[in-house]
């Protein structure tokens, strides 16, 4: 999978992807070419890379500030290079983007050097500068320079002589134009059949630049939120202090504080219950986000990270309705719900992440269904998470609760605007098999229509009088 198909499953990427700071259109396609990795070796690779450019930042902000700035200067030069690797003669323009290209990727590689630290390795491009800047000016623009050829300086020259002076006939000064203009063909071409032996490293640096590119700007997104390296393991996911991005800005935003989490993630099925507003839904969407952002080679939003690669990545978060091809929100989930199945039966390396599976049928058709496929899951010892509100869950999965509204009141009055502060979002162990009851109480503490809570208290009571006989 390609990042830039990976950006339609996941909001937070595409959040995080407008918050990075790519300073060349190479990066932007660099970035969202990359594929999804899959081996612990490539990853590390390009973990070492970005850890080496979080210390250069952290010891030397000013050198890669000053990377950053030449990275800005880049055109993407593609079209040109492939134009001169198939014998094309390339116009002053094209010319002028290859030198123009050069120097800056030729300032880039002195300022690694100049900081002991040549993290990317460039092409040097000395030599082609040399060809292309004969009058050694540091200036990218381009000319077919009269140093290029005696020849073409003294047919230039008869031209101006010629145009200065009165009497000259207009077939004297075409003739004269014509033969500079002959002259300066073959420089050009001659020119063009030098740098062609530069082709392959145009092509190199190109991508390498995007490279570098897109690392730096990796590494100041990781400073900047507080990301960190993953470490690659082959058994249970653990995060210590994971956090959602997006979520965590929009608090920021209204003065509120994000909590973050701990959660581990085995071969295997977990459930994970809790009221409404318990933040479910954000774990699901974070566990997937983290996965994916290690696997394309980004440090995590967590505070530390242990996490075992997958083949795949499924959610199903319960707002994919497929109303478009006529399908209700059920039906929607239960296709994603039977590919799920389908990979689980194969015994495939996926991460499966379902929300609220089945809510939206009755209850007791909806428990089945819940229990039926965690089963499935579980059998086939299958990473996957099930957040639900259902209890009477099969006794032997591994069920973690969200704390909801644990925390003291005192005196103070509950709003909507402020419940979310009180609520507690770490997970805990919570093998009852039953899933908090605190609706009530959370649309009580809103100030909801007493008429209502009581209503609903008295159902409960009649419903629990008729099971107790």
């Amino acid at each position: 999978m390609k990042f830039r198909n990976a950006i339609s499953e996941i909001k937070g990427l595409q959040y995080l992807t407008e918050k990075l700071d790519l300073k060349s259109p190479m990066g932007k396609r660099f970035l969202l070419d990359t594929e999804m990795l899959y081996s612990e070796i490539d990853l590390n690779v390009e973990f070492s890379l970005l850890e080496q450019f979080v210390q250069l930042i952290k010891v030397n902000i000013e050198t890669s500030k000053a990377i950053q700035n030449e990275l800005s200067h880049l055109r993407d030069i593609r079209g040109t290079v492939a134009n001169l690797k198939v014998n094309l003669i390339l116009d002053d323009v094209e010319l002028f983007e290859i030198k123009s290209f050069i120097m800056h990727s030729q300032r880039i590689l002195n300022l690694q050097r100049e900081s002991k630290q040549e993290i990317i390795k460039l092409p040097n491009f000395a030599d082609l500068i040399k060809i292309l800047d004969p009058q050694n000016s540091g200036i990218p623009s381009f000319y077919i320079y009269d140093d290029y050829s005696a020849e073409l300086a003294e047919a230039r020259k008869n031209l101006r002589v010629a145009k200065s002076e009165n009497g000259n006939s207009e077939d004297k000064l075409e003739d004269l134009f014509t033969k500079a203009h002959e002259i300066e063909q073959k420089v050009r071409e001659n020119l063009c059949f030098q740098i062609k032996s530069f082709a392959d490293n145009l092509g190199e640096a190109l991508k390498q630049l995007a490279h570098l590119d897109l690392l730096i700007a990796k590494a100041l997104q990781a400073i900047n939120m507080n990301f960190n390296r993953p470490r690659l393991i082959q058994g249970t996911t653990k995060y210590k202090g994971i956090f959602n991005p997006l979520i965590k800005n929009e608090l920021q935003k209204q003065n509120k504080k994000y909590q973050d989490i701990d959660i581990e993630i085995q071969k295997s099925v977990c459930l994970i219950t809790g009221a409404n507003m318990a933040g479910k839904t954000v774990v699901l969407r974070t566990l997937a986000l983290c996965q994916y952002l290690c696997q394309f080679g980004f440090f995590v939003p967590a505070a530390s990270a242990q996490i075992s690669l997958v083949d795949k990545i499924m959610i199903s978060v319960g707002d994919e309705q497929s109303e478009l091809n006529g399908l209700s929100s059920f039906a929607s989930e239960m296709m994603n719900v039977s590919k799920m199945l389908e990979e689980s039966k194969n015994n495939n390396n996926v991460l499966i992440l379902v929300d609220e599976l089945a809510r939206t049928t009755n209850p007791v058709e909806g428990l089945a269904i819940v229990n039926a496929l965690a089963d499935i899951f579980y059998q086939n010892k299958i990473r996957s998470v099930i957040t639900t509100h259902y209890s009477g869950l099969n006794s032997y999965f591994r069920k973690l609760r969200v704390k909801g509204l644990d925390k003291d009141f005192g005196n103070k009055v509950i709003t909507q605007k402020n419940i979310n502060s009180y609520m507690d979002y770490s997970l805990i162990e919570d093998n009852t098999g039953e899933v908090p009851h605190e609706a009530l109480r959370i649309a009580s503490l809103l100030g909801i229509d007493k008429e209502i809570i009581e209503g609903a208290k008295n159902q409960l009571n009649k419903e629990a009088s008729i099971n107790r006989n």
